[in-house]
């Protein structure tokens, strides 16, 4: 808990001086932007902390403690909405009360397997993941965080927080592998695995009428923030989602040899069925796509289980596919 709250301490000085920063370069109103910042800085700083074995350990233990101890702790994430909310005059019942139903519905469906440790997956376990993944699929959680304007990424940040204290908490699922500091391995196998992915991919791209190449010349900076930002608003969430915690209880639910490669394709399949949604919906193409993709993303996890290098993976497949594709 001691990096927990000097991460959280450190965050709130970085905070302290952005605000002075900005608000002698923008006409802003001191009060929303002391709002906005610390809504931030609890969103990041518990985005960041369920990447530390110690803060989930602790949480885990309060959470066997009772039913209602595991039930009520989530509800936690509801503060940095509600200080932004009501610093910002943008309060809304509605945006609550989805906020804390994509809390509890999870919470509410892994309850009963809290006190023992997983081994295999359940029904509960794949409605909990649907709990999880429907909601952001469909767009029910946007015009939440609406100040200054929709503000996206609040949304990745507390998805990411929602199902790692469902399953890391009270599933108590190991091998999530959710980590955001890089080692030389991690580097290496999402590098390679992007370079793996480019051949095949591109020639189904053609193949399938989904992409057509356009020669753009970008900088390294607008390249590398636009990779950052994928790598945490898109990578990670999906990556935890489909490979931490699908793939990971698949290979351990699959009772064969070749069950890492069995859990692998059919966490890709699934991956893939996800993006059948996406316009024009059914959208096949976009699915066998996301399938091919998602057989690299699989197997960069498989190999060490940390996010890192299936998220670095994803997020140059899709930084490089929104600028040259």
């Amino acid at each position: 808990m001691k990096k927990t709250v000097l991460l959280l301490v450190s965050f709130i000085v970085l905070a302290a001086v952005s605000e002075v920063l900005i608000l002698r370069e923008v006409p802003l109103d001191p009060r929303r932007l002391a709002a906005f910042l610390a809504c931030f800085v609890l969103m990041l700083t518990a985005f960041v902390a369920f990447t530390l074995p110690a803060f989930v350990k602790y949480l885990r233990a309060i959470a066997l403690i009772s039913a209602w101890h595991a039930l009520a702790m989530p509800f936690a994430l509801l503060v940095p909405y509600l200080i932004l909310a009501l610093g910002t005059g943008t309060f809304s019942i509605l945006a609550l009360a989805k906020l804390a139903a994509y809390i509890t519905l999870p919470t509410l469906l892994l309850l009963p397997d809290r006190p023992h440790r997983a081994t295999h997956v359940g029904w509960r376990d794949f409605a909990a993941m649907l709990a999880l993944a429907l909601p952001v699929g469909a767009g029910w959680l946007g015009g939440i965080w609406i100040w200054p304007e929709e503000v996206y990424f609040f949304r990745p940040l507390f998805c990411v927080c929602a199902g790692s204290y469902a399953f890391m908490v009270i599933r108590n699922l190991d091998g999530v592998g959710y980590r955001l500091t890089f080692r030389r391995a991690d580097l290496f196998d999402g590098l390679a695995n992007f370079a793996a992915f480019a051949l095949p991919g591109i020639l189904l791209g053609y193949a399938l009428g989904f992409i057509a190449f356009r020669p753009v010349s970008v900088s390294f900076w607008d390249f590398a923030f636009r990779l950052f930002g994928i790598y945490l608003t898109i990578a990670i969430p999906e990556e935890l989602l489909f490979r931490g915690i699908l793939q990971n209880f698949l290979v351990r639910s699959i009772n064969s040899e070749r069950r890492g490669l069995y859990g692998l394709l059919m966490s890709a399949v699934i991956f893939g069925v996800s993006h059948l949604h996406h316009a024009p919906a059914p959208n096949w193409r976009y699915a066998l796509m996301a399938t091919l993709a998602g057989i690299f993303y699989g197997n960069a996890y498989r190999t060490r289980h940390r996010l890192c290098a299936p998220a670095l993976t994803h997020a140059l497949v899709d930084a490089v596919w929104h600028f040259w594709f």
